[in-house]
C-alpha cells in the first residue's frame, strides 16, 4: 500500500487542520484518507463520519444524491474513491462545445433537485448560524435544508445515474438557505477559471432567480464562513479572491492579490496532475517562504509553482536533500541570480531528475505583478527578455566570427610555415648546387 497524493489543510484553524492522502492498494484499488493534521482537529474529523450518516439517512428519501462510503478508523474516516467525471467537468465539455443553453439548463436541474429534497424546512435563525455566517443578513421567506452540505460544489459532484457526494467535510445541522448552496456553487463554477468568461454574459444567477442583492448577502456569507475556518490564516478559498473581493475581468483590470500559494506536482511517470500535487499558502508581505514536500518512492521528475499569476520571486534556493541545486529548466526570466520574473499566468520551475530523493524545500520571497503599478515591471522584464534574446544571438555571432578568426589564424599559420619550410627547401638546394658546380671547377 502506497500514497500517492497527500494534501494538508495548514491554512486553517488548528481545528480544522486535517490531512487527505489517497492510497494505492497493491492490486490497484484506491481509497481516501482522512485523519487530523493537528491535534485539535480530532473533532472535525469526528464529524466527517457523522455527516456520512446524516446524508445517508437524509439524501435515502429522495434517492437523487448519495455520498460516497464512510469507515470510521482508528485515526480518522477511510473513504470510498469514486472515479469519474465530475459534474464541473460535465458542464465543460458542455461549454467547450457551445451548448450554452444545455448547461445553463443541467445547473437549472442542479438547483430544482436541492429544492425538491423532502427534507426542505422554512429558514429560521439560529446562534451556529450567526456563529459561522455572521449577523450581517436579512432574509425572508427562504427555504433551507435540515441538513446542509454547503460545499456541494460542482467538483465534488459525480453523475453516476444518481449524484455521488465525493466530499462532504462541510455540513451543518442548523437552517442554511438553499440559495446560498447553490450561489456558492455557481459563483465557484464562474470564477473557478479564466476560461470560462463568456458565461458572465448569460446572467446565470438571474436565470437560477438570484438577485443581485442576494449575491451581495451571500459574499458576505462566504466571507464569514472563511474567516470562520481560517481563524488567524488564510484559506484557499480566500486566495483565489473570487469570493472576498470580486471578479475583475483580467482583459481590463487586473487584481489586486495580496496572497498565492506555492505548489508541488509530482510525477510518477504518468506526467503532472493536480491529483498529484500539494499546495501551501503564503502572503506576498512574508519576508521569507518556506514550503517543503516529502517525495513519495516513485516521483522522477517535480514541478514547482511559486505562484498561480504573474510573480517576480526574489532569493529562490532550492534544496533536495539539503544540498542546494539549480533550477532545470523555468518560464521565467532570470534577472539576477536567484530572482526570476514570471509574466505569465502559470509560474513554472522544473526538477528533472528527482528520483531516489526524499524531501525538497524552496524559499523565497515573492512580489506580485498583477496591478497597474506592476505593469511597467512586466513591460520592462519584456524588454530585457528581448534584450537578452538579442545579446544571444550577438553573443553567439561574435562567438562564430572569433571562431572563423581562430580558423583563419591557424591556416595562415600553417601557410607560413609551409611557405618557410619550402624557402628553407629552396635554399638548401641551391647552396648544394653551388657547392657542386665549385667543386668541380677545382
Amino acid at each position: 500500500m502506497n500514497p500517492i497524493y497527500c494534501k494538508y489543510s495548514n491554512d486553517r484553524a488548528e481545528r480544522f487542520q486535517i490531512k487527505t492522502t489517497i492510497w494505492k492498494e497493491e492490486d490497484g484499488t484506491r481509497f481516501v484518507w482522512k485523519s487530523r493534521w493537528k491535534e485539535a482537529a480530532g473533532q472535525h474529523v469526528d464529524k466527517i463520519y457523522a455527516h456520512y450518516l446524516q446524508m445517508k439517512d437524509s439524501f435515502a428519501k429522495d434517492g437523487v444524491f448519495i455520498p460516497n462510503r464512510c469507515e470510521k478508523t482508528k485515526d480518522g474516516v477511510k473513504l470510498e474513491f469514486i472515479e469519474g467525471e465530475t459534474f464541473e467537468q460535465y458542464l465543460d465539455s458542455l461549454y467547450l462545445s457551445g451548448r450554452y443553453a444545455e448547461l445553463v439548463g443541467e445547473i437549472k436541474k442542479y438547483k430544482d433537485v436541492l429544492y425538491s429534497l423532502p427534507d426542505n424546512i422554512p429558514f429560521t435563525y439560529t446562534k451556529e448560524f450567526d456563529e459561522v455566517f455572521g449577523k450581517e443578513t436579512q432574509f425572508s421567506n427562504c427555504m433551507s435544508l435540515k441538513i446542509s452540505n454547503i460545499d456541494l460544489i460542482f467538483c465534488n459532484i459525480i453523475p453516476q445515474g444518481k449524484w455521488v457526494i465525493i466530499d462532504y467535510e462541510w455540513i451543518f445541522d442548523f437552517p442554511v438557505p438553499i440559495d446560498f448552496i447553490i450561489y456558492r456553487a455557481v459563483h465557484y463554477y464562474l470564477y473557478g477559471s479564466t476560461k470560462r468568461n463568456d458565461l458572465l454574459d448569460f446572467h446565470i444567477f438571474k436565470l437560477l432567480g438570484i438577485s443581485e442583492e442576494d449575491q451581495r448577502i451571500y459574499g458576505v456569507m462566504e466571507q464569514k464562513f472563511q474567516e470562520y475556518v481560517a481563524g488567524e490564516k488564510c484559506t484557499m478559498s480566500v486566495l483565489k479572491s473570487t469570493m472576498l473581493k470580486g471578479y475583475l475581468d483580467a482583459r481590463t483590470e487586473m487584481q489586486d492579490v495580496r496572497t498565492d500559494f506555492v505548489q508541488f506536482y509530482m510525477d510518477n511517470g504518468a506526467g503532472y496532475s493536480e491529483e498529484n500535487s500539494l499546495k501551501y499558502t503564503y502572503s506576498y508581505s512574508d519576508q521569507e517562504i518556506k514550503a517543503m514536500v516529502c517525495l513519495p518512492e516513485d516521483v522522477v521528475s517535480l514541478r514547482l509553482d511559486p505562484a498561480s499569476a504573474p510573480v517576480m520571486v526574489k532569493g529562490l534556493v532550492i534544496t533536495v536533500d539539503g544540498e542546494k541545486v539549480q533550477p532545470d529548466r523555468t518560464n521565467g526570466l532570470e534577472v539576477d541570480g536567484g530572482t526570476y520574473i514570471f509574466r505569465g499566468q502559470d509560474p513554472q520551475v522544473l526538477l528533472f531528475n528527482v528520483r531516489g530523493k526524499k524531501e525538497i524545500t524552496v524559499h523565497f520571497s515573492a512580489v506580485s505583478l498583477l496591478g497597474s503599478k506592476s505593469e511597467e515591471m512586466i513591460l520592462m522584464a519584456g524588454i530585457m527578455e528581448e534584450l537578452q534574446k538579442k545579446y544571444g544571438d550577438t553573443e553567439r555571432k561574435r562567438a562564430h566570427l572569433i571562431k572563423e578568426k581562430e580558423e583563419y589564424e591557424r591556416q595562415c599559420r600553417e601557410m607560413s610555415q609551409y611557405i618557410e619550410d619550402m624557402q628553407n627547401r629552396l635554399v638548401w638546394r641551391i647552396g648544394s648546387k653551388i657547392k657542386r658546380i665549385f667543386k668541380g671547377k677545382g
